[in-house]
This record gives structure tokens, C-alpha cells and sequence, in this order.
């Protein structure tokens, strides 16, 4: 499968997704707070998601049409050039299995270091490097949040702040 083929079809996936979301976007409750609505910031970036994907699947359609097509290509998908994605992807679907039972706080400094040492390798320097990071980024994040925006994040039942 060539680029083109594969930037057609996930373009036609992204649009799918965004058609979907806008419409879930609708089912978001109000609380009723002065200024903008709930559902006002997901709409605008899925909006941008929609322009985005329609450029990216008008691009690749032009080049497909003028790219010579090649007989009957057999549809393989490399698996291991998607490594990297499904890593991310893997490591966010557990985050998000484990956020009520660890929180935010832990949780995000797991998620953070897991995939700084998955993606960026194993050794003892890299190790304390990807550890300090995860800590002092996800640590800024959860105070600025919990602190200076009051925002109630998940806590988790390992650590309960309030």
C-alpha cells in the first residue's frame, strides 16, 4: 500500500471520527457557569481536526491520481512501522485503566516515564533522566492544575490530597 492509499484512508478515518465526536460533542453537560459553553473548546478543535483531515485527504487524493497506479497492489500493513504509535497508544489505554485506582498524579508520572523509557531506550543515566523529567513535568502539571486552577483531578486511591 502506497503513502497516498494509506493517507487517503486515514484522513477518511480522522473525518469519521471528528463527525462522530462533533455530534457527541452535543451530549456534554452545561453547568451553567457564565462565559463560554462546555462544549465550545472540543467543537472548535474538532472543527480544526475536520479542516485538517479534508486538506490532508485532498492532498493525497491529488497525488494518487497522478501517481501511476501500479496493477493490483497487495494490501500489506507493516506492522512494525507503526511501533512507536501502538506503544502510545497501549501505554494511554492502560493510564486510562488504571487513573481511578492510582490518579493522576502517579498515574501521569508512570505513563510519562514508561514511555520516555519504552520510546528513548534502557540505561541507568537515561533511567534517572526519564524518572526526573516525568516527576518535575506531570508534578508542574498536577500543582498548577489542582492548586492554580482548582481543578479537581482524578485522585486515585493510593494518594488522597483533600
Amino acid at each position: 500500500m502506497t503513502n497516498n492509499k494509506s493517507d487517503i484512508i486515514i484522513a477518511i478515518f480522522l473525518l469519521c471520527f471528528s463527525g462522530v465526536m462533533i455530534n457527541d460533542a452535543s451530549n456534554i453537560r452545561d453547568l451553567g457557569f457564565e462565559g463560554m459553553k462546555a462544549d465550545a473548546w472540543p467543537r472548535v478543535v474538532l472543527w480544526l481536526l475536520v479542516v485538517m483531515s479534508s486538506v490532508m485527504l485532498g492532498k493525497s487524493y491529488l497525488k494518487f491520481k497522478t501517481v501511476s497506479d501500479k496493477d493490483n497492489e497487495n494490501f500489506n500493513i507493516n506492522l512494525a512501522k507503526f511501533k512507536n504509535a501502538l506503544i502510545c497508544f497501549g501505554m494511554f489505554m492502560l493510564f486510562l485503566s488504571t487513573l481511578d485506582y492510582l490518579g493522576m498524579l502517579i498515574g501521569g508520572i508512570l505513563f510519562v516515564f514508561g514511555l520516555l523509557t519504552l520510546l528513548g531506550g534502557f540505561s541507568h543515566k537515561l533511567i534517572v533522566k526519564h524518572l526526573l523529567v516525568s516527576i518535575l513535568s506531570i508534578g508542574f502539571m498536577w500543582m498548577v492544575f489542582t492548586f492554580g486552577l482548582r481543578v479537581i483531578l482524578p485522585e486515585g486511591e493510593i494518594l488522597r490530597v483533600w
